[in-house]
């Protein structure tokens, strides 16, 4: 089992000069490395793996506050060497790369009892995709989660194995002030948050076999769902009571009659699930998306994405289900176009929301072998196609950033006619995409330039060798 350790702390200083000189005996020379005052080979030890330590100092790790195991644990050793931890563990994490859920089973109560600050357990194939990964992990078994009393944070991300949390009987999370689970299979009863008291943070994101959600907490200022209840035949439910909540990403199934989302005075931040532009009537993404958007009648900021299918011959055009937004100030619009033209559906957002005074719209591209970058010239993508005529005003408007920007002829004509929109722009930010040319984008600076009015600061970034940097074209 190889180990390493990082971070300070002065907690069993005193008995790392015990440990040294009392394995120092035979052999000898002087011992210099134990003369360091403690405090600097704390420091020494814990940048160190202790698997090149020499055989006299090896016990040493049982002094190192946090711990980190980069491969899969043999679990009765693992469990073995937790209960021979001599100081608590602010941080533990641990790959278990293949191990089973018996396995994790086998130690993981040892790590309840030693962990006082953060543990992260992560357990998945990074070469496989979810569903293969799921179709895999549903073959075997489950483990229960022990009660971590003094855990402050927890992330597990466990490749969809099956996951059980401890009877209420089992003790609190007492000191829990953050909580990620993600590639989670729910096993058993899952009404999860009844034994959670967190305070601070709570992901949950890529769950399989939750049906219910009960979170009661009223410090939590972070709640993030996403991708929870889908593929779940039973009807989820969640009943959410958070009244310092400060920020809210939900993309997930949305339905006001069976999830209740209690008073949220202080509410700032909004996430939503995709919207597809195109699709049959009645898509339930969409539904979610318009149920959740409805609930809140202002909110200073709305995180939107606006998603078009690869194919979209045969389907209608969903744009006008969408008839009122938030009252919002700062605004995200992320467009996963598919290389179809996105003017019309980004007007018609637009003009839902007239009176933001940021904007930020970041493109996103699409992925795998069979990407469409260029949709065909027949595609109906193009209609409806007011939009390139209509005028509005977005008269609040003052700081606009562009990302990933790659250039396409859809974003170029868009970018175009935003400008005659947004009158009173003194701010922009551009951001090129990873693997822009530089001729591609001294272009672009150039024509961004000319579209300038007197009294806008434009900024403009590039990556060059995949750090992000300022750009300024060479003459």
């Amino acid at each position: 089992m190889e180990l390493s350790g990082g971070g300070g702390g002065g907690e069993g200083a005193a008995k790392l000069a015990r440990l040294s000189s009392s394995d120092a005996g035979g052999g000898g020379g002087e011992d210099r490395l134990s003369a360091l005052p403690d405090d600097v080979l704390v420091l020494i030890l814990l940048r160190l793996r202790t698997s090149v330590l020499s055989r006299r100092w090896r016990r040493v790790w049982a002094l190192l506050p946090e711990l980190c195991v980069p491969v899969g644990p043999e679990p009765h050793r693992f469990r073995d060497a937790l209960d021979g931890h001599e100081v608590p563990l602010r941080s533990l994490v641990v790959w278990a790369e293949g191990a089973a859920p018996e396995s994790m089973a086998i130690w993981l109560p040892a790590a309840a009892r030693r962990v006082t600050g953060d543990l992260a357990l992560l357990n998945f194939d990074p070469g496989k995709d979810d569903e293969e990964e799921a179709a895999e992990a549903a073959q075997g078994g489950a483990f229960e989660l022990p009660c971590f009393d003094n855990a402050t944070s927890i992330s597990l991300i466990l490749g969809f194995h099956g996951f059980a949390m401890p009877p209420a009987a089992a003790g609190v999370f007492a000191r829990l002030t953050e909580i990620y689970l993600s590639h989670i299979r729910f096993h058993g009863p899952c009404a999860l948050g009844d034994a959670l008291g967190v305070s601070a943070a709570n992901e949950l994101k890529n769950l399989r076999g939750l049906w219910q959600v009960n979170v009661v907490a009223p410090a939590l200022t972070e709640l993030t769902l996403i991708y929870c209840f889908r593929n779940d035949d039973a009807q989820p439910f969640a009943n959410i009571s958070a009244p310092q909540l400060v920020s809210l990403e939900w993309r997930d199934a949305y339905d006001p009659s069976s999830v209740k989302l209690g008073e949220m005075a202080h509410l700032r931040w909004l996430g939503t699930f995709f919207y597809f532009v195109y699709g049959h009537d009645g898509l339930s993404q969409n539904h979610s998306c318009l149920s959740l958007l409805q609930r809140f009648e202002a909110i200073e900021t709305l995180f939107l994405t606006l998603a078009y299918m690869r194919e979209i011959e045969d389907y209608q055009y969903l744009m006008e289900d969408m008839t009122v937004l938030p009252d919002i100030t700062f605004f995200c619009l992320v467009v996963f176009s598919n290389g179809h033209s996105f003017g019309a559906s980004s007007f018609h957002v637009l003009r839902l929301c007239s009176r933001i005074r940021r904007l930020t719209l970041l493109f996103v591209a699409p992925t795998g072998s069979e990407a469409q970058t260029v949709c065909p010239s027949s595609c109906n993508c193009e209609q409806p196609g007011e939009w390139e005529n209509e005028e509005l005003s977005l008269s609040h408007l003052k700081e606009f950033e562009i990302r990933d920007l790659r250039g396409s002829e859809h974003e170029v004509a868009f970018v175009k006619r935003f400008f005659s929109w947004a009158t009173v722009l003194k701010q922009m930010k551009v951001t090129f995409y990873l693997k822009m040319p530089e001729i591609k984008a001294k272009e672009l600076y150039q024509m961004f330039q000319s579209l300038s009015r007197p009294g806008m600061r434009m900024t403009f970034y590039i990556y060059r060798k995949f750090r992000k940097a300022v750009y300024v074209p060479e003459d």
